[in-house]
């Protein structure tokens, strides 16, 4: 298992927490962040699997819950490129090593209250990642995150639309 800095929880919501008091992020914050994105592809997965049948609409709404899981990945291997660009390295750790994997629930279902919450929780974390951008003194690095803000927003939007898919259902 990788070792977290001092003062994070291997709790993924409760590490972000702690990423929110920051006004300007360090490369530890980084590395941090890098591990929570790359996590988040396995949370969306599992809540993608957590959608039962196969109404119309489901696979659309596994597809969507998916794509969002990729597209955190990339959002963690961005990150290792702002690590490398503040002259420090990286590299993500496989699933089973990553303390934030080991913390998800092995199951997370894809009820309409918890996909509403993740909307509204992605779109914090554009909030979140352009006022990061805003602090950055490295231009790559505050490209990247300015990147990665508008990229939450966007997943959001999809959950807001699995959301309909799976109320569609009845």
């Amino acid at each position: 298992m990788v070792p977290l800095p001092s003062g994070f929880s291997s709790d993924l919501i409760a590490a972000f927490g702690v990423l929110k008091t920051r006004t300007a992020l360090s490369v530890d914050d980084l590395r941090v962040l890098a591990m929570i994105e790359a996590a988040g592809e396995e949370f969306y997965v599992r809540i993608a699997r957590s959608i039962p049948g196969n109404a119309p609409g489901t696979a659309e709404a596994r597809t969507l819950l998916m794509r969002n899981g990729r597209e955190e990945r990339g959002h963690a291997r961005r990150l290792l490129k702002a690590i490398a660009a503040e002259g420090a390295r990286f590299e993500l750790p496989v699933h089973s090593d990553n303390p934030f994997v080991a913390s998800l629930p092995p199951e997370i279902p894809a009820t309409a209250g918890f996909l509403k919450d993740l909307e509204s929780g992605e779109q914090e974390g554009d909030r979140q990642y352009q006022a990061w951008a805003d602090a950055a003194t490295n231009p790559v690095v505050a490209r990247i995150l300015r990147q990665n803000g508008r990229e939450e927003t966007r997943h959001g939007r999809r959950d807001a639309r699995v959301v309909r898919l799976l109320a569609a259902q009845g």
